[in-house]
């Protein structure tokens, strides 16, 4: 047995004896420089591609095996339009064989590589320009992959340390000609520290991206400190530093800026992600927050929390030359931050627990995207105040008051977008608890919105509106060639002076009442939704005054005019006083129908009846009041010969300067004739009493009737 394990020694040493023997000797003759023609005919042979050397080509082997590899560049295939494959200017490697050999532990120096370039193409068959390099390879299945783990397992490296790896200037090109998409990595550098098994290893990585479609361009810096975890599975980027520049299509013109810093964790088993202390910035911009994921290559699951640090976005964009939103109140748009919870998949993310605090107003709730494709919104809200007028345009030139003025020179602008409301998914509720819109003021605000294959529906109530309630509907259809739109609603107890002030601007109306609308309109315009707007509407005020014109007044002074005397001078209010107001219309393609207007006053008794022209902006209505009483009140004295008498009044001409005529003329002169026919009746009924008997008397009055 001794015997045995001296010879089994002697021939071991023999071994290794030879071995040493052939790599020392090797590289003193052999020289690879000349066998470049066969190593390029082998290249051919197994590739099908011209392999060119340019450079030298260097070997040694003991007792460090080295290789350096200068000027070497593969061709292309064939019909692709770059020149070559791939190329690389310079590379090389150092292993130290004594740890290799005795130690199975593989000692390696920097590995480098100066000029790498690498062309990669797909046609516009769909075909890559690696396709003919597989070979074989390609869904053969007599080609055996080693089983992991066994023996194989433990036949590999004990350990191995890599002095680190240095690439430079190096060129990936992706030129996919089936889509028009391409997407060049140029200048590219990577530097690592030494690398040993369940170390970190400090990696600096920078590079420069270009993209054809689209336009992009940019500049990015990777810096971080990696460790492989084999045993555990794990891959950790701690201290990670993303830098990024990009500039291009749709990009302001110096392009963007941002960075990006985190740790990250990568579970090989479990496929699963973690990053914490997430932060990106750019400009005044910073996100923080931190997320996990499950399933990464199968079906994505994240789960995190984001903040938005506070910021100005109006001040962001100015640094960025992005176009800033032309607002009302230019100090809008000066403070932003936010929070939220997220969950997200393939295709939803859902926020919950959102916090939104822009200026002065903070928005609570939840908010879910369902489907990427064709995206679904779900929400549901909280808004404690918001003036909208502040973010909204400020008001074009020339406008007069808060309705601008009374006609409009355009209106056939599209007003209801009906491509994308088509395509709108939408379920969602907002609670507002104070609104300012169109300088209308409300409090208790409830919107349910509802949008689905082109028909949009928003319910609406309002708590407090002028110190009344509104509640009602929109209904808007986009199904068809031509949007169709209804409107339902009601308002209580509604004080008409401030809505109207607020509204146009004049408080022509005072009172507290009821108004309902049941309308329907077709057309995308503003001239097109009057034209064919109809439907009906009632309204019930009490305690108030129509201001513009005092009735009384109007009749008095046409009533001195026509009598020759002088026009007296008041101070009293331009408005006529009511106790109640009411009235129905219809409206039929825009022309309002309105033939019961009833108006009550202490001494007046008023109806009215006529048309109003929602396109053309004017009306004809003829208002007739009957004066009842004549107190002292607003201006009943002096027309005490009038009581009982209709009154005749037309409102005609444009909504902004209606002109007012009393047909009090006619009136008079019917007055006139019935004191002159009274007196003849009395002096006739005189004198046939005194000389006719009775029955002639009596047809003599007769005549005297007909005559007048």
């Amino acid at each position: 047995m001794g015997k045995l394990l001296k010879v089994l020694g002697w021939l071991f040493g023999m071994l290794v004896v030879l071995i040493i023997a052939a790599i020392i000797l090797v590289p003193m003759f052999v020289d690879l420089n000349d066998h470049k023609e066969r190593i390029i005919h082998e290249v051919k042979k197994a590739t099908g591609r011209d392999l060119t050397i340019t450079g030298e080509l260097g070997l040694s082997v003991f007792p460090r095996f080295a290789l350096e590899l200068n000027g070497l560049s593969l061709s292309n295939a064939a019909g692709f339009e770059a020149a070559q494959f791939a190329a690389v200017k310079h590379a090389q490697v150092e292993v130290n064989m004594i740890p290799l050999l005795f130690s199975q532990r593989l000692e390696a120096d920097t590995l480098e590589i100066d000029g790498l370039t690498l062309n990669l193409a797909k046609s516009k068959q769909g075909a890559t320009n690696w396709d003919d390099m597989l070979g074989a390879q390609k869904g053969d299945k007599g080609v055996q992959t080693p089983a992991s783990g066994g023996d194989g397992a433990e036949a590999g490296l004990m350990a191995f340390t890599i002095g680190g790896v240095t690439i430079k200037d190096a060129r990936v090109v992706w030129d996919d000609q089936s889509t028009g998409e391409r997407y060049e990595v140029a200048n590219l550098n990577l530097e690592t520290g030494e690398i040993v098994p369940g170390r970190s290893v400090d990696i600096s990585f920078n590079t420069e991206l270009d993209s054809r479609k689209p336009q992009l361009k940019g500049k990015l810096g990777l810096t971080g400190r990696l460790m492989v975890d084999e045993e555990h599975g794990l891959i950790l980027l701690d201290d990670l530093s993303l830098e990024s520049e990009v500039s291009g299509e749709g990009l302001p013109e110096q392009g963007v800026k941002g960075e990006l810093q985190a740790n990250l964790r990568y579970d090989q088993a479990n496929d699963a992600l973690d990053v914490k202390d997430l932060n990106l910035s750019s400009g005044e911009l910073v996100v923080k927050g931190w997320f996990d994921g499950l399933s990464l290559t199968t079906d994505p699951q994240l789960n995190g929390q984001l903040r938005v640090e506070k910021f100005s976005p109006r001040e962001w964009l100015k640094t960025f030359d992005l176009p800033v939103p032309e607002t009302a109140d230019p100090k809008v748009l000066d403070a932003l931050e936010l929070s939220a919870d997220f969950k997200a998949g393939t295709d939803q993310v859902e926020f919950s627990k959102l916090l939104l605090k822009l200026d002065q107003t903070v928005v609570k709730g939840d908010f879910e995207l369902i489907s990427l494709a064709q995206p679904a919104y779900i929400f549901d809200l909280n808004v404690d105040s918001i003036n909208l007028d502040r973010y909204l345009p400020p008001p074009s030139t020339g406008s007069s008051g808060a309705g601008g003025g009374a006609k409009n020179a355009g209106g056939n602008e599209e007003l209801i977008p009906v491509e994308p409301l088509r395509k709108l998914r939408l379920d969602g509720r907002l609670l507002v608890d104070s609104l300012i819109v169109n300088q209308l003021h409300a409090e208790a605000v409830m919107l349910k919105v509802r949008s689905r294959d082109g028909k949009l529906t928003v319910d609406q109530e309002i708590g407090r509106f002028y110190d009344g309630l509104t509640k009602g509907s929109v209904n808007l259809d986009v199904t068809g060639k031509t949007p169709k739109m209804t409107i339902n609603q009601s308002l209580s107890r509604i004080l008409a002076g401030p809505l109207l002030m607020d509204l146009m601007g004049k408080d022509t109306l005072l009172g507290s009442g009821s108004l309902n609308l049941n309308l329907a309109s077709q057309g995308g315009s503003v001239n097109q939704i009057k034209r064919t707007l109809s439907g009906d509407l009632d309204f019930d005020f009490r305690d108030g005054a129509v201001k513009g014109f005092n009735l009384a007044k109007m009749i008095r002074e046409t009533r001195a005019k026509l009598s020759g005397e002088a026009v007296a001078i008041t101070n009293e209010p331009e408005q006529t006083d009511f106790s109640e107001l009411s009235g129905k219309a219809t409206i039929v393609n825009g022309l309002v129908n309105n033939q019961q207007l009833l108006a009550k006053s202490p001494y007046l008794r008023v109806n009215g009846s006529g048309k109003a022209n929602l396109v053309q902006e004017d009306l004809d209505y003829t208002i007739r009041p009957v004066i009842v009483s004549t107190p002292k009140g607003q201006g009943g004295q002096g027309l005490e010969e009038l009581v009982g008498v209709p009154i005749p009044v037309r409102i005609h001409g444009s909504w902004s300067d209606p002109q007012f005529s009393i047909q009090l003329a006619k009136i008079l002169e019917e007055q006139q004739k019935a004191k002159l026919k009274e007196k003849l009746d009395s002096k006739v009924e005189e004198k046939l009493q005194e000389k006719v008997p009775e029955d002639l008397e009596n047809k003599l009055k007769d005549k005297f009737k007909k005559l007048f």
